[in-house]
């Protein structure tokens, strides 16, 4: 039931991002002497596609200057499409199918496919990683300067068909100034945020804002009910992984654990700013920014509008408080950008050469102060706004495909994202009972 990887969500982290980004872009870096193509054997075109995404299509632009003065020989080729079907969906597929680009780009992981998974029910980038449409990157010592949480989501059977560029971190983020205003602390515990909830209404503020207006139900998930599944829930189950144990049935959706999500769902839902579910979510940054709440619920992606919004605004985050134990309240980690070598490139030479070079620190540093992004690579230093307001939590948190299966084909009415984020609106509106939305979510689930 995760939002489908091409959904609102992942838009806003592409094309609403672009607003702020030249407050986040980084410097030029010093790159090592030009190197002949006579000395490093690599020449030729390279062809690098992607969406019409502009944070990443900045910043591989600049990545790809500095690639061909290392690489005289080598002229490298970025193209992009719209983000959509008739656009990057059938460039991507053409490309994979005729080796027509050396260098592809996506935002859906290879891992974890579904239990028991028909063709059907794979996403292209699982399916072609299934087919060995991707060239293996294991024996390449770069590779490993990324965590293993990154290319384990990007492996299928042992091999590593794939650069996870960074991930977006889902948190609370909130008004440094307003904390202070209020003599607030930043709450660590389930119980901590209650009380700072009802501190600021008692103050006659509105302390927490989310849009899920304009077909965004699902953002009430996204921002309060996997967070809250992460610290209640995910703890507790074999492994630590509920969409492992919800897909071979060794928990279901009528566990106590997750009654107690809806409750406390319910709880915070009503802190939130009268008539979320009909706000509009393109909004959210934008409310932040113009302080019409101290917190808002939102992922990294938007923290370039908010501060291009309030260039002044000084901004903190943590993540969502769903337990008493603090150590179990972590952010939401949200994949980003992948890149994969098809093996029938043209140039696979130029483009190993390519990721090699996007791997070394100073261009990644690069990478992710130019787009915001949270870093997959051990190591680095940031300087980003995004870096500076996530603070210790930057990089850090829980892969958001370890909290709940993504839909399939077959789904039960409230097995899809739309339904089932309704769904939590409900329990918020108190029309359904955190007991009666767990009974519903297990009547229709189909895994």
């Amino acid at each position: 039931m995760q939002t489908n990887r091409n959904k609102i969500g992942r838009n806003r982290a592409t094309a609403m991002a672009a607003i702020g980004v030249a407050a986040l872009s980084a410097g030029s870096v010093t790159l090592p002497s030009a190197a002949s193509a006579a000395t490093t054997g690599i020449s030729g075109p390279l062809k690098i596609i992607t969406w019409v995404n502009p944070p990443a299509v900045k910043a591989l632009t600049t990545i790809d200057s500095e690639f061909m003065k290392k690489y005289p020989s080598v002229k490298v080729q970025l193209e992009t499409a719209a983000n959509d079907q008739a656009g990057y969906a059938t460039l991507l597929s053409t490309s994979v199918d005729s080796g027509t680009a050396d260098i592809v780009t996506d935002v859906n992981s290879i891992q974890p496919l579904p239990l028991h998974a028909t063709r059907a029910e794979l996403t292209s980038t699982e399916l072609w990683a299934e087919s060995n449409a991707y060239l293996p990157l294991n024996s390449y010592p770069w590779i490993h300067d990324f965590t293993k949480g990154a290319l384990s989501l990007e492996s299928y059977n042992g091999k590593i068909y794939g650069v996870l560029s960074g991930q977006y971190q889902r948190v609370v983020f909130y008004n440094k100034a307003d904390f202070a205003k209020y003599h607030l602390s930043v709450p660590t515990t389930y119980n901590q945020f209650l009380t700072l909830l009802s501190t600021l209404k008692a103050d006659h503020v509105t302390p927490l804002w989310l849009g899920a207006g304009g077909g965004a139900p699902f953002y009430t998930t996204d921002f309060i009910t996997q967070p809250l599944m992460s610290a209640v829930w995910e703890p507790h189950v074999p492994g630590h992984n509920l969409t492992t144990d919800l897909q071979t049935g060794s928990v279901k959706w009528t566990n106590p654990d997750m009654v107690q999500v809806f409750k406390e769902e319910a709880a915070i839902g009503k802190y939130l700013e009268p008539g979320y579910a009909g706000v509009s979510w393109e909004g959210m940054p934008g409310a932040f920014a113009g302080n019409k709440a101290p917190m808002l619920l939102d992922g990294s992606w938007d923290l370039a509008t908010v501060h291009t919004d309030n260039p002044k605004l000084q901004v903190g985050s943590f993540p969502l408080p769903g337990s008493n134990v603090a150590a179990d309240n972590q952010p939401i980690l949200q994949p980003d950008l992948n890149f994969e070598i098809l093996r029938k490139a043209h140039n696979v030479p130029a483009a190993l050469a390519w990721l090699k070079f996007f791997a070394s620190k100073p261009i990644y540093e690069q990478y992710v102060d130019i787009t915001g992004i949270s870093p997959s690579e051990t190591g680095g230093t940031y300087t980003s706004f995004a870096a500076g307001v996530l603070g210790k939590w930057l990089g850090k948190g829980i892969a958001l495909d370890t909290i709940m299966p993504a839909p399939t084909p077959n789904l039960g009415f409230y097995d899809s994202t739309t339904e089932w984020g309704v769904l939590q609106e409900s329990v918020i509106a108190g029309s359904k009972t955190p007991a009666e939305a767990a009974k519903l979510t297990q009547s229709s689930w189909k895994k």
